[in-house]
């Protein structure tokens, strides 16, 4: 027995220094460059288009800065199109730490309902009215409040934009016009709710398999931002737009909390730093790509409809249901601070 003993005791230790090796940590992978500077690997992932999309491009700018900023200390590697996962996959990476950070703007009322006060359907009539609310007192408290409820760091808001309708059926005019209609929507509770007062039929699913649901005829129409439906080429499989601004959907920026603080002050510092300058270029990209993106939409035969103001009136009484339930939901407190910040910005735009 005593000539199995050292060897046995080699394979014992050998064991457990492996597995102390392989443990699971939400840290950024991370090397010694020097034997003294610590260098953090990040994967940052969003399920926008790798290429002519205003979400990637930005994203691609954050990365610059933060690498230049910390002399190579940080290195970010983007993920896009969904390369690690649908977004409910990238959301729950980033709470394990899987996955480090991220741009998102579908799942997060999964883990953090109170998001969707700012997604009640017509909530706000253009970009500088949401703009003043997000980047004001309550959009603070707001992104503040996800670290709070789910251990997630969220870094500021970008823009998905303002949802607008597609179908293959006919031309959405009035409320009236959704009904019957199986309408793919995000896995967001107000968003179902928005198309169930309006007599669709919300169907959920991932973003990845909405090209080929309506390519099938799986679902009849969809609900994105311009700049998606025209980069994801929806327009394809798609005849009728409305541009009725239904829903604004912005993104989070977020990171997993222990990398955060796993930085040195002065990284921390810096990654806030971009995160507010990614936000406001990622707006003025996206705002550029919408412009361009309805006329390639009429370009590539599309029918685009523009609502009038009487007519989005129609939809904004049909959906009043939507604020009903949700106001009890998401708390009577929170509701009131984010429709009187609407009101307050519209007032503000107004003496403009």
């Amino acid at each position: 027995m005593k000539k199995f003993a050292l060897p046995l005791a080699t394979i014992l230790s050998s064991a457990l220094i492996l597995g102390a090796c392989s443990s699971d940590t939400p840290q950024a992978s991370s090397s010694e460059s020097d034997g003294t500077n610590k260098v953090y690997e990040i994967k940052l992932s969003h399920s926008s288009p790798a290429t002519e999309d205003r979400l990637e491009n930005s994203l691609q700018e954050f990365k610059k800065k933060v690498e230049e900023r910390t002399n190579g200390a940080i290195k970010i590697t983007t993920f896009p199109a969904s390369q690690l996962g649908g977004e409910r996959e990238q959301l729950e990476g980033v709470q394990m730490g899987s996955i480090h950070m991220a741009a998102l703007a579908g799942p997060l009322p999964s883990v953090y309902p109170e998001i969707m006060v700012i997604e009640m359907p017509y909530l706000f009539k253009n970009e500088e009215i949401a703009y003043e609310v997000l980047d004001g007192p309550v959009g603070q408290e707001i992104l503040d409040g996800m670290l709070e409820k789910t251990g997630i760091r969220a870094l500021a808001w970008g823009e998905n934009g303002f949802r607008n309708f597609t179908n293959n059926k006919h031309p959405i005019k009035k409320p009236e016009d959704v009904k019957g209609l199986k309408i793919r929507t995000m896995e967001n509770p107000a968003h179902m709710a928005m198309v169930v007062s309006l007599g669709g039929s919300p169907t959920p699913m991932a973003f990845g398999e909405v090209y080929s649901s309506l390519q099938q005829g799986v679902i009849d129409g969809q609900e994105n931002p311009v700049s998606l439906i025209e980069s994801m080429r929806f327009y394809e499989v798609n005849k009728y737009a409305t541009l009725d601004g239904h829903v604004y959907n912005p993104y989070a920026f977020i990171i997993n909390e222990s990398l955060y603080q796993s930085f040195p002050d002065e990284y921390k510092q810096i990654i806030q730093e971009e995160a507010k300058n990614w936000s406001d270029l990622q707006r003025k990209m996206n705002q550029e790509q919408v412009a361009k993106g309805i006329e390639n939409l009429k370009g590539h035969g599309m029918q685009v409809e523009t609502l009038t103001d009487e007519e989005k009136e129609a939809f904004r009484t049909a959906t009043q249901p939507v604020y009903d339930r949700f106001r009890n939901e998401l708390g009577v407190e929170l509701m009131d601070k984010v429709l009187k910040a609407v009101e307050e910005a519209e007032a503000k735009m107004a003496k403009k």
